[in-house]
């Protein structure tokens, strides 16, 4: 789940960084406060962007405050802290406790077990305050669960549920922007499903896993299939994103829909290019 919803920090000037870094490091401040250091260990950028849409639409960045990280102890970071980030948080809670659990079942990782245990606290706070979206969200990982324990192939129905997930968690409050942020959330979670499977094709076919691009890969045209089928979930995702009556910070939300989350993407095929030139000069 984590780990596609990225920037390309490479493509951003020097101010727009530090403004990514400030949500960044408000929103580690705030899972260490909500949650302890263990909460902070799960920072993601995924969740990072979440509080920058947030931010923007309902106008709640927060004033920039300075201190010191431990991370970064010799000088002072900005950071931004608001009701956005501590909702984001609580999401971000939510998707590590999901995905230690996932990781556990998927490969008996004793690392995760301890890490969801960790988290199980925090993970009930969080379910205490937001028990229907957090009903929806299990409902959908229980059947994922139950359809890839089936070796199902249909991954429309997969990336659907993966949708619904992340749809979820971009709604922050149920009122006239709801179903706008629910699309945008449900075309990313479509995505990463999506390019999860497509990433780890080869691992999982190596370590015998259940992967739903089993089928599609007998496809001749299986490359371009899977590169169209990906543009046009993204697609779905920023014209959702562009119905939204967005004004701050568009740059670093448009770095992160039209280039980050194609970041696992484009490593893997100059990975490819680069095994292919090694094997032409051979």
């Amino acid at each position: 789940m984590f780990g596609y919803i990225n920037i390309a920090s490479g493509l951003l000037d020097k101010e727009a960084q530090n403004r990514y870094r400030a949500f960044y490091c408000g929103l580690c401040r705030t899972l260490r406060d909500r949650f302890g250091q263990l909460g902070r260990l799960t920072l993601s950028n995924d969740i990072t962007f979440l509080c920058i849409l947030l931010s923007s639409l309902y106008e709640n960045d927060g004033a920039a405050q300075t201190g010191v990280c431990p991370v970064h102890p010799l000088r002072k970071q900005q950071y931004r802290l608001s009701k956005a980030t501590e909702y984001a948080a609580d999401m971000n809670i939510l998707l590590a406790y999901y995905t230690a659990l996932d990781d556990v079942k998927d490969e008996k990782s004793a690392a995760k077990a301890m890490q969801a245990r960790n988290l199980k606290s925090g993970f009930d706070r969080v379910r205490g305050k937001y028990p229907e979206k957090c009903a929806a969200i299990q409902g959908s990982i229980e059947r994922i669960n139950i359809l890839e324990a089936q070796d199902w192939i249909d991954i429309d129905e997969l990336c659907n549920l993966s949708g619904r997930i992340l749809g979820e968690v971009f709604c922050w409050h149920d009122d006239e922007w709801r179903e706008m942020l629910y699309q945008v959330g449900s075309a990313l979670g479509r995505f990463i499903y999506f390019m999860d499977a497509y990433e780890d094709y080869e691992a999982d076919v190596r370590k015998k896993r259940f992967n739903p691009l089993i089928e599609l890969r007998k496809s001749d045209d299986y490359e371009e299939l899977c590169r169209q089928t990906l543009l046009m979930l993204a697609g779905e995702a920023t014209e959702a994103f562009d119905m939204l009556p967005l004004e701050q910070d568009m740059d670093l939300m448009r770095n992160v829909l039209y280039s980050g989350i194609w970041a696992h993407y484009v490593k893997m095929h100059e990975k490819d290019q680069s095994t292919e030139k090694q094997g032409e000069s051979s």
